[in-house]
């Protein structure tokens, strides 16, 4: 699996780390996590490639793509909900007190 660029040779994460290293941290760990998982599937997407190309009748090939489909479906549903769980926690830590305004900071 490969790993993330360090902050030093990442641009975007560069960026972060001098405004604020806790985004920095953030966005190395989500793009870490997008690099696993796209190694993942596309590790799944071989291994469904060669049980097919190994399919010795029409059902059984049918059987094995409705499988392939109905997991791919369910890891990428799974990977959207990591993702939507990392972003949420970095937007807490971002946001300590709430995003809601009180009565009394409002301009008038």
């Amino acid at each position: 699996m490969p790993k993330a660029k360090p902050p030093e040779t990442d641009p975007m994460a560069a960026t972060l780390a001098a405004f604020n290293p806790a985004a920095a941290q953030a966005w190395m760990e989500i793009t870490t996590e997008c690099a696993r998982f796209a190694m993942d599937r596309v590790q799944k997407d071989f291994e469904a490639q060669r049980a097919m190309m190994a399919c010795t009748s029409p059902a059984e090939l049918m059987a094995l793509q409705s499988s392939y489909c109905r997991d791919a479906a369910q890891d990428y549903a799974d990977q959207a909900t990591r993702m939507v769980e990392m972003m949420t926690k970095v937007a807490s830590k971002a946001t300590p007190g709430g995003m809601s305004r009180k009565y009394d900071d409002v301009p008038l």
